[in-house]
Parts: C-alpha cells; structure tokens; sequence
C-alpha cells in the first residue's frame, strides 16, 4: 500500500515538473517589453569613469535609430560674394579632403582666377586620369553648359543667399565703395548717399574683365548667371510687369539647377538641412566661422524712400530671395525627424567643440577640460563620432592652406615634378617635408602641423617618422592627459 501511495507521490511530482518547464519555456518563446527610453551606446567603448553631458532638447531620442541613406559625395558650391560662403567652402573643404575627393581647382593660388566667365582648361588644374571632379568651392558665376561639362550629372548643386540689404552693407564695407565712389569721410551716412542715385555713382568701379561690376546692382544674381545686359536693362523699363517677368523666369531656371539654396541668417538650420539631404554625419557640418567682421555700416538703418531705391536697384536679388526664404521653410517643414531639436544639439556640440579644439591647437594642450577627446553618442538622427586633434587641425585649417594641399594632391596625381623649396637653411623636419612638396611654400600655407599631418595621411612619411618629427616640433604634445573623455549625447526621456 505504501509503495503505491509513492508511485502516486512520484507521479504527481514529475506531471508538476513537467508542467513548470513547459509553461517556462512558454515565456521564454514570447517577445520582451521595452520601455520608451532608448540607451543609446557609442560606436567606441567607454569607461564608467567618463563624464556624460546631456545637451539637448527634451524627446530627442524619440526611441528610433538614424535613419539609413546613401552618402552623396560630389557637390558644387556656386560662391555668391559675401554671403558666408567662405565659411561653407571650409566644411566643403574638409570634406572632401577627408573623403580624398577630386577638386577643380585653379590654377597659380589664385581661388578667383575662374571669376567671372573663365572656368575653362587654361585656368584650372587638369584632371587625374580616369578620375572625375567631385567638388567646387571658389568664385565662378555660374554658367549651366560649363558646369556641366566638368561634373557628373549626379552633382549637387549647392548656392547661399543673404538679405539683399544685410548684403549690400558687407559689400560695400568690404570692397570700400565709399572711397571708389568718391564720398567724404566725414559722411556717416555714405551708405545713404549712394543709395540717392545709385545709377550716378556705380558706374564708377567694376566693369572690369575680373569685376564686371560693382557688387550693388542684382550682385548676388549676377554671380548666380543672370545676364548683365539686363541686369543693366532693368533700370529702363518702365514696365512693372516685364520687370517681374523677367526676375521670375531667372529664380526658375536657379530652382531647376540647384535643389538646395542656403540662407545666411538661418546658417545652422541651412547646415542641418544640408546634412539631411546629403546623408552626411553631423561631424562634416560642424564648423567655424570664416571672414565675419565688425563694421560700423551694419547699424545703419536703411529705411523709407531708401530702402525702396534698394530694393527697385536690386530688383532680382530680392525676388531670389523672398523665393527661396519661402521655399527654405517648406522644406524645414517638410523634413520631420524633431528638426529643431537637431538644430539645438547641432549647435550646443559646435559650440564645445570649438572650446576642445581652442585647448588643443591654440593653446597646444594634450586635453582641453573635456578630456583628449570629445565624443558624440549615436543619435536618432546619425551615428556618434569623436572630435580629437586631429579634427580639430582640420577644422582650423584656413583656406589657403586648404587650398595648398587640394594641390598637393592633385599635382601628385597628375604626376608633375617637385616645385617644393630648395632652401639650404632648413631644419630637418622642414627639410623632409619639403623634400615632398609641390605646391607647398613651408611656414607660408600651413603650419608645420598641418603639413606634417597632410605627409603622414598621403604615406610619404612612416608613423614613426611621424611621432618623432611631432616631438622634435611640437615637445608639448608629448604629455600624457589625466582626464577621461566626455561623452555628449541628448538628453533622454
């Protein structure tokens, strides 16, 4: 009797069993529940002991992965004068010097030798053999056969506008129009003077073969193409409608050739627009500002029967911008992915990496307060990336110098002969480096930093070669950093 109360224990006990690992595994076949929050993990591996700084808006996670595209890579940067356009070529710059982009390039340093209407073989440097050209960032108005020509048809047009009267106050600080036109010193007010009888004064400068005018009549859509002859024919119709025909049949053509133009006052949504359409990482628009300057003409207020002189002399340029300031919000609108929230992290990130950067080449330090490097965390709009020093010397890197290396690059390529300096009084470090260059003129162009960094990237010098000349030049470098890096990231909730 007993032994068979047991069997019935033991064959209780083993269904009981049974049941348990089942219903076990029933849970372990169903899906996990996630919470809203998303942690977001950076590409590189990171230390408990590494300060995170939370910088943006709330519900910036928003729990979704960046989104997936293609990278596109050639773009051609059509440079309106004064309208921030350096400052865009210096990003274009970087870009397409880390991705080792073919560059069109003018001969002689001379950025400006294609202005106005010599874009052709005889001015710019030739093209690598089975290479195509992949950017444009110097002076050229825009010619659409020409254009064409040189880049591929998968090319991305790219233009920057500014309000016409902001506009019209940096050029004529920056070209010293007062002086070209004869206008007493005396008078605060020149700028209003001009602005009288602006068909009196222009035609006194400009009208060259390299300025064919004087930048204050349509200026930005003369750069654009717009034909001078009725840029000059504008002022003597009498006819409103045959003015607006005329100015809306261009802004069609420039919307049909550029997909994206650019506005200067919003800069940094303009960059984040960019970005977007491009598929680029946030790290290729980070920047620094490039030729912005002080002037006593941006206080003076333009108003009344002048500012409607300015705006009936620069008839087009306004009807450019009023279009595409309107059509610049459409696309924000249209773009979705928290667009502000990105434009509000975008620049809190520039900001501290111009901090970072100031520690580590202006004032030659191994880490700024942030640590030996800034890193970014993967976002709901890209992947993360890490700002060091050797972003930062190409972030600070000028146009010149940009400009020397595209060279470099580019002679090397075609295979032209050493141009480099035969100085006798070189150190050794100065003499290596020269012993590469073509174009380079050391201490003049770049620093040595930059150069020494441009050699050892190109494989001209070895890695070891590399540390010792940075030791020999730069001593300082050699101390270690106590600080761990510091982590950005948005702020989740």
């Amino acid at each position: 009797m007993a032994r068979k109360r047991d069997l019935k224990f033991f064959s209780c006990l083993m269904f009981f069993m049974v049941m348990c690992i089942s219903l076990y595994l029933i849970i372990l076949s169903q899906p996990k529940k996630h919470g809203h929050k998303k942690r977001y993990i950076h590409k590189r591996s990171r230390s408990e002991s590494q300060p995170i700084v939370s910088l943006s808006h709330n519900n910036v996670s928003g729990g979704k992965p960046y989104p997936r595209c293609t990278e596109k890579k050639r773009i051609a940067l059509l440079k309106n004068h004064k309208v921030g356009g350096d400052t865009v070529k210096n990003i274009l710059n970087r870009y397409g010097y880390n991705r080792n982009l073919t560059f069109l390039i003018p001969r002689n340093f001379a950025p400006s030798l294609a202005y106005p209407y010599n874009l052709n073989p005889n001015t710019v440097i030739g093209r690598p053999p089975n290479k195509t050209y992949d950017i444009w960032v110097h002076h050229a108005v825009f010619e659409r056969n020409v254009f064409k020509e040189y880049f591929p048809e998968d090319t991305f047009f790219l233009t920057i506008l500014r309000n016409p009267l902001s506009h019209f106050k940096s050029v004529w600080n920056h070209y010293q129009l007062r002086k070209k036109f004869g206008i007493p010193s005396t008078k605060i007010d020149s700028i209003l003077m001009f602005l009288q009888e602006p068909a009196i004064y222009d035609p006194v400068c400009g009208h060259g073969s390299h300025e064919p005018l004087c930048f204050t009549q349509n200026s930005m859509a003369a750069d654009l193409g717009f034909p001078l002859k009725d840029n000059q024919k504008l002022q003597s119709l009498k006819s409103g409608k045959t003015k607006k025909s005329i100015a809306e049949s261009f802004v069609r053509q420039i919307e049909e050739d550029f997909p994206f133009v650019m506005i200067m006052e919003y800069f940094d949504e303009s960059l984040v627009l960019l970005r977007r359409m491009m598929c680029w990482s946030m790290k290729h628009i980070l920047y620094y500002s490039v030729n912005s300057k002080r002037y006593s003409y941006k206080h003076v207020e333009i108003k009344g029967k002048d500012k409607e002189r300015h705006a009936e002399w620069n008839y087009v340029d306004y009807a450019l911008y009023d279009h595409f300031n309107n059509t610049f919000w459409q696309k924000v609108k249209e773009t979705g992915n928290s667009f502000w929230e990105e434009v509000e992290f975008f620049r809190q990130v520039n900001q501290k990496m111009r901090d970072h950067c100031a520690a580590l080449i202006q004032k030659s330090q191994t880490c700024s307060k942030y640590g030996p490097t800034l890193e970014v965390s993967d976002t709901r709009w890209g992947p993360g990336f890490t700002i060091d020093r050797e972003f930062c010397l190409l972030a600070r890197r000028g146009l010149r110098c940009h400009f020397t290396l595209q060279a470099e690059r580019l002679t090397k390529a075609l295979g032209i002969r050493n141009r480099g300096l035969h100085q006798t009084t070189l150190n050794v470090v100065e003499k290596e480096l020269n012993r590469h260059c073509n174009y380079c003129k050391l201490k003049i162009r770049c620093n040595k930093e930059d150069y020494l960094a441009h050699f050892y990237r190109e494989g001209y010098i070895s890695a070891q070669q590399y540390e010792e000349f940075k030791t020999v030049t730069f001593p300082e470098l050699s101390r270690s950093c106590s600080l761990p890096p510091t982590v950005l990231r948005p702020e989740l909730h």
